[in-house]
């Protein structure tokens, strides 16, 4: 059972703060992503801080992760803690400014699928729902900002 990666990059013309906000608000992820988010555990320094626990279901899977780097306005480090279809799973979400007005998402995950031969179909579904979120939320983050 081999590791895969996924590594997803979208640009956005707002500055890189308001991605952060709206990648980092763990409860109001599902508007972006197919699958229902709630917060299972508050992190610190802020709400979805370091620590904070979400409770993710997609389809008929149901996992905790955890976040276990948060600097705001910077980047997102979280790894999966109990459930789903994957193991050794870690996601990396970086904020970039390209200048004032314009920034850039670096988005990586990695893990193993707990059966094997699995991996290729997980690796198809997750890049395709991540890379929807990205485009969904580069364009409500862009007309949000706008107004």
């Amino acid at each position: 059972m081999g590791i895969h990666t996924i590594t997803l990059e979208q640009t956005a013309n707002v500055p890189k703060k308001i991605l952060f906000h709206l990648l980092s608000d763990h409860e109001k992820l599902g508007r972006f992503f197919y699958a229902d988010f709630s917060l299972v555990r508050q992190g610190k320094p802020d709400t979805n801080g370091i620590g904070a626990v979400r409770e993710v279901t997609t389809g008929p899977f149901r996992f905790q992760e955890q976040i276990i780097d948060y600097k705001e306005n910077e980047h997102l480090h979280c790894k999966i803690i109990n459930g789903g279809p994957i193991k050794e799973h870690g996601s990396w979400i970086r904020f970039q400014s390209i200048n004032a007005t314009q920034s850039l998402i670096h988005y990586r995950i990695k893990f193993s699928p707990k059966i094997s031969g699995t991996g290729w179909l997980i690796k198809y579904l997750i890049e395709k729902d991540v890379r929807k979120a990205l485009s969904t939320i580069a364009q409500q983050s862009e007309s949000e900002w706008k107004r």
